[in-house]
């Protein structure tokens, strides 16, 4: 097995990237936004054509898009934060992945470690992979952050642990 090693520091534009995958791309969010947007369409063609709104209908799918649009800035915002140290500056995460664990090590003094058998679910944004162990523990890892071994290698590490 490759040895591969990262260092990673989050920006803002990472942790958005990795919740809009988590949270505004998968099948359920994608079924709420066309089912309001469908909802508001015909409350739409009613008020043009009718004169009439009937918004007891349209409520339940105001307040679910509602919810989800603030679970994901919720989310977004407590990453951001718990990406920085107690003086405001970003932690560097240093990872290590062989003998399939992930260990990590992190510039504020935090350790983990995830076998590689233990993965829930992994996924690969255009600049990050998101790892989550079935402990509910949850790796961010930038690509362009190894030294040693390459994004793409470990891509195929993450899809043979599967």
């Amino acid at each position: 097995m490759n040895k591969f090693i990262n260092k990673t520091v989050l920006s803002k534009k990472d942790i958005t990237e990795i919740n809009t995958h988590i949270y505004l791309k998968t099948p359920l969010y994608i079924t709420l936004y066309v089912v309001c947007i469908l909802t508001l369409a015909t409350q739409l063609v009613d008020f043009f054509t009718n004169r009439i709104i009937n918004l007891s209908s349209t409520m339940p799918f105001l307040l679910a898009l509602v919810a989800m649009l603030l679970v994901f800035v919720s989310n977004n915002r407590n990453m951001l934060s718990q990406s920085m140290d107690e003086n405001g500056n970003p932690i560097e995460y240093n990872y290590t992945a062989e003998n399939g664990v992930i260990r990590l090590e992190t510039s504020n003094g935090k350790t983990s470690e995830l076998e590689l058998k233990m993965i829930y679910k992994s996924f690969e944004t255009k600049n990050c992979f998101g790892i989550r162990g079935r402990d509910n523990s949850f790796y961010i890892i930038k690509k362009n952050g190894f030294s040693e071994g390459t994004a793409e290698d470990f891509s195929i590490l993450l899809k043979e642990s599967k």
